[in-house]
């Protein structure tokens, strides 16, 4: 699809926005200068990659947010002239592969370092003494005056402290800045690249059974709801599958698949069992607690 028509096709205003965003990134690329979006929310990087489709394909466009597939990640737009000279990641984007290592294994070691500078683990520990929250971290970052995009993934393991994912000049503002997360006095530093140990997602699993796979049924499950409230849910807007806001109680789960319930968390659907012998299909998932 043409890039013009795939704008008007826009689900959105915020994507519409984002497609010419994008637009004008391509534009600076073609004159021979690399550029870089702000982080995107998961629902924009999915937008972000149809939109690029051809770019990726060409190896001039990659999707990174600092480890292998972060949710919220940078579209780094290659120049045009480095056509043919990189491989090709693929429509994903390449989630798991650093930029700055395929610029730099190509030869092109300026942009790599560059690249590198884009993406940085930032790591903060608290006391040990409390326990703190994603919210008391981005809490903590959006205090200090930054805005949401200028920083990715924040992962917490242990309540103690988390791996945040920004560039290189925030992270620098961040270990100037920040010096209390919640009520907690928190230590920041700058992680080696080679040094990043990404902690596991927190989660813990939840099992159920179902009467189906529609979208009431799963919501019902996971939040411990009435059927007739997690149809509420859903009709009123509260209810993000794949990132995307879905009114239609009828809709099927398909397994894998991130669901968002407001006020209840987020969860990922993992499969769907047999059926018991009332005919209830057994439901495998988790929710996400960090």
């Amino acid at each position: 699809m043409e890039p013009r028509r795939e704008r008007a096709n826009a689900p959105d205003e915020n994507i519409r926005a984002l497609y010419a965003r994008l637009d004008d990134l391509c534009a600076q690329a073609g004159q021979g200068v690399a550029a870089v979006t702000p982080f995107l929310t998961p629902r924009e990087a999915k937008y972000a990659r149809q939109y690029l489709s051809g770019r990726l394909r060409a190896g001039l466009a990659l999707l990174w947010g600092g480890y292998p597939d972060a949710e919220r990640v940078r579209a780094f737009l290659l120049p045009d002239y480095l056509e043919g000279l990189l491989p090709t990641v693929g429509a994903d984007g390449g989630g798991s592969l650093p930029p700055a290592d395929l610029l730099r294994a190509a030869g092109f070691d300026d942009l790599a370092e560059d690249a590198a500078e884009q993406t940085a683990a930032l790591s903060v520990r608290g006391s040990g003494f409390r326990t703190l929250t994603h919210r008391d971290y981005m809490g903590a970052v959006l205090g200090t005056g930054l805005e949401r995009d200028a920083v990715g993934d924040i992962l917490s393991a242990d309540g103690q402290s988390a791996l945040l994912f920004c560039d290189r000049r925030v992270a620098e503002f961040l270990c100037a800045n920040m010096s209390k997360v919640g009520s907690d006095t928190v230590r920041l530093h700058i992680e080696a690249p080679d040094g990043i140990r990404v902690p596991p997602r927190a989660t813990v699993p939840v099992q159920d059974t179902v009467a189906s796979g529609r979208l009431d049924c799963v919501v019902a499950a996971l939040c411990g709801l009435p059927r007739e409230r997690a149809q509420s849910a859903v009709r009123e807007g509260l209810c993000e599958l794949e990132y995307e806001c879905v009114r239609d109680c009828d809709r099927t789960v398909e397994p894998p698949a991130v669901l968002s319930v407001r006020g209840y968390g987020k969860f990922r659907v993992l499969s769907f069992g047999g059926e018991n012998r009332r005919g209830r299909i057994r439901l495998i998932a988790e929710k996400f607690t960090g």
